[in-house]
């Protein structure tokens, strides 16, 4: 599902790298940035997912980080995915 998600994420500028390797022309760096950006998330999400050991661990993946208010601070690990461009 990782990779699914990682792929589906990156195919929206799958055609910047198609036309850099049909013309020559440059890749945006905020293209490049967000293209590595996704494959840094889908191998931490992975790696996160190798180490679960417990139940408690896994489920700890779906869990949403709060504040001491109760306020989202972010996504939960499992979601961990960067916003598009």
């Amino acid at each position: 599902q990782v990779k699914a998600t990682a792929a589906g994420l990156l195919q929206p500028t799958d055609w910047y790298v198609t036309r850099k390797a049909e013309v020559g022309t440059d890749i945006p760096s905020a293209v490049l940035d967000y293209r590595a950006a996704v494959r840094t998330a889908s191998g931490a999400i992975k790696t996160a997912i190798t180490a679960v050991t417990t139940h408690d661990a896994f489920m700890a993946l779906y869990t949403t980080p709060v504040d001491e208010n109760g306020d989202p601070t972010g996504p939960a690990p499992i979601n961990a995915w960067p916003e598009a461009i």
